[in-house]
């Protein structure tokens, strides 16, 4: 087990700058994921701490060791892939014991090794399978029993479930999320999934084009995002984000959106804003909701306005419903929905503690 820092790492491929000079550290035993859509440079950052490939400038340190120059098998880390890489002529117990074979380990080691990895997976009963008798869930576990066995400082994990369906993945976060509790390793995964991201991560590194945008709980990226990017990446659906006009003056505190609508908030959300600014203003879907769940206690400070439904998306016992509001069109999730959905104009209320506003031009957190 051991920590993992990045001190300035960048890689370019000729004049392409896939990651700019980033900076983080991992604390030993933290599980962090690198998310953001393709080409980000998440992969490549992954790459780079395997060793994969070589560091165009910059540290990586492994605990206390700097690895820029040793290769993967020298850095005590294990890596499950995308593909599971299973050797097919072998059994689950063959390919998660091969590694140690080759690395000269004793037969009763190795024997014991897999033999406690697969009852931590629930793999034993499947021991003397092939990988073509096996389900998907069943051979990336395998391929997660496999890196296990070696006892790695730290564990990589590279977009591991994209292959699979949305049950399984839904239970497969599952098993790598009690996997991380019961073996207690450092967990750098990569994924573009931002539902894998939120619930597996003690903290998330929002990556875009080569560059970290933020690093926080999945509360702090939730809640505080520190720009347009990862307010409209995180959370589905995104947050709203719409074009506004700042106003700070004795008698009108707010900004105004679209076709003229204004919305009254205190100073202290605009205390970075100019009189006239322009601003993107963001909230949750969760922080517009009918007035009947606002009286019923949901929201504390609140504004209220009247605004035409324009579709309505059922989806069980929650529902999205696409608004119009000032020209704009935005999205409230309505939970617990029970009986007739609204239709028409229905009165509306905004969850001001919810309000963000960014920068319009450089989209930065105000």
């Amino acid at each position: 087990m051991a920590s993992v820092n990045l001190e300035n790492v960048a890689k370019r491929f000729g004049p392409v700058v896939a990651v700019h000079p980033i900076s983080l550290a991992i604390d030993d035993r933290e599980f962090v994921v690198l998310v953001g859509p393709s080409g980000c440079g998440k992969s490549t950052t992954l790459r780079m701490i395997a060793g994969l490939e070589t560091i165009t400038e910059g540290t990586v340190r492994i605990g206390e060791r700097v690895v820029n120059q040793l290769p993967p098998r020298a850095r005590n880390i294990s890596m499950v892939f995308q593909n599971y890489a299973l050797y097919p002529h072998m059994s689950v117990a063959e390919n998660q014991g091969f590694g140690l074979k080759i690395a000269g380990r004793p037969k009763a080691e190795i024997s014991e090794r897999v033999g406690k990895a697969s009852e931590t997976l629930s793999l034993t009963p499947l021991l003397n399978r092939r990988p073509a008798q096996l389900s998907g869930g069943q051979r990336q576990r395998v391929a997660m029993g496999r890196a296990i066995v070696r006892n790695p400082d730290v564990f990589l994990f590279d977009e591991p479930l994209s292959n699979l369906d949305a049950k399984l993945r839904a239970q497969m976060r599952t098993e790598i999320k009690k996997l991380h509790q019961r073996v207690q390793t450092t967990v750098i995964y990569v994924t573009h999934d931002q539902v894998e991201a939120m619930t597996l991560a003690d903290r998330i590194v929002v990556m875009r084009d080569g560059r970290i945008e933020q690093v926080g709980t999945p509360y702090e990226i939730f809640h505080q995002p520190a720009s347009t990017f990862v307010a409209g990446f995180i959370g589905n659906p995104p947050m709203n984000l719409l074009p506004a006009v700042a106003h700070r003056s004795a008698d009108r505190s707010g900004v105004t959106i679209g076709t003229g609508v204004f919305i009254p908030l205190p100073d202290s959300v605009l205390a970075s804003a100019a009189d006239g600014m322009p601003v993107t203003f963001g909230f949750r879907p969760e922080g517009l909701v009918p007035r009947q769940a606002a009286d019923a206690g949901a929201i504390g400070h609140a504004h209220q306005m009247d605004l035409p439904i324009v579709l309505v998306e059922p989806l069980g016992s929650e529902a999205l419903v696409f608004i119009d509001l000032g020209g704009e069109e935005v999205v409230a999730k309505l939970y617990r929905v029970s009986g007739d959905l609204p239709t028409g104009t229905v009165p509306m209320v905004l969850d001001l503690d919810q309000i963000h506003l960014f920068d319009a031009e450089s989209g930065t957190r105000l």
